[in-house]
């Protein structure tokens, strides 16, 4: 009899051990500021992977509590905020050349666009093993919103997210184009199983950590480090300043990517220092 308790006991255990396994976190996180108002903070990956787009009750509740949908950027309206005059098809060799033209078919892309559009900004696109397509997450959450009838808005001007990296000089901008090109799709597709899989995990500075180790792999460390500190550093700055003037009128759902919540000048550590109540919520 008493073998037959412990077991049950372990077996009790062992139960509420792996229910906490697959339910330990998420990206999802609920603020509560000074006055005692509800906000709520998500982080989200710039995919349509039907893994992270089938959501959860809870989260779509987050939404509907709120007064206001907040994310990065709002949606592309002027096609001149993502070209340039760099002229870089005749900088590219044979095998560079040929990668693009695949790439430009895989990713569903006019390739006379491709060659009028920003170097840096197709290397970051042209790196992924998923095509853009308009319905990612962050624009899924942003459609429940809006069919919710709350208000959306971007964090920061389209001209300014798709600017971000234009103070790259020439040179460094297709030396981002190239390396990117060259990266063999079986390693872009094995990153983005990695990454997907840690933030399903919802490990903010796994998220993190990884995605930098990854993208930083197409570029110097020099480089990489003038470019986090425009990408991350200093638009989590800019998200922080527009999300707490927001939280002064409206009850907020943020939707921004994940990698904004983590670390010392990320959104969370941001709050948290302005004592604001973090909770992460489980589903």
């Amino acid at each position: 009899m008493n073998h037959i308790n412990v077991l049950l006991k372990l077996l009790i255990a062992l139960c509420w051990f792996f229910s906490n396994q697959v339910f330990a976190n998420t990206t999802l996180y609920e603020l509560t500021d000074h006055e005692g108002r509800t906000h709520f903070i998500f982080g989200t990956f710039h995919s349509d992977d039907s893994r992270i787009t089938s959501f959860n009750a809870n989260l779509l509740t987050s939404i509907k509590n709120s007064s206001l949908f907040l994310m990065e950027t709002d949606e592309l309206s002027d096609p001149k905020h993502i070209q340039s005059n760099i002229n870089f098809i005749d900088q590219l060799s044979e095998d560079e050349l040929d990668s693009l033209k695949k790439l430009s078919d895989y990713h569903v892309m006019f390739f006379d666009r491709i060659a009028s559009m920003k170097p840096w900004l197709l290397a970051f696109i042209l790196d992924s093993p998923r095509p853009a397509t308009p319905f990612n997450q962050d624009n899924l959450l942003k459609r429940y919103a809006e069919d919710s009838g709350i208000p959306t808005r971007g964090l920061m001007p389209t001209s300014d997210h798709f600017s971000a990296l234009d103070f790259l000089t020439d040179e460094e901008q297709i030396l981002l184009l190239k390396n990117s090109l060259m990266r063999p799709m079986e390693v872009k597709e094995e990153n983005y199983e990695k990454l997907i899989r840690v933030y399903m995990d919802g490990d903010l500075d796994h998220i993190m950590n990884m995605n930098e180790s990854m993208t930083s792999e197409i570029m110097t460390d020099i480089l990489w480090n003038k470019i986090k500190q425009k990408i991350l550093v200093d638009r989590n700055h800019i998200f922080n300043q527009q999300i707490y003037e927001a939280m002064k009128k409206d009850n907020v759902f943020v939707a921004i990517g994940a990698s904004h919540l983590a670390g010392f000048s990320g959104v969370l550590n941001f709050f948290k220092d302005m004592g604001f109540e973090v909770k992460n919520i489980n589903y």
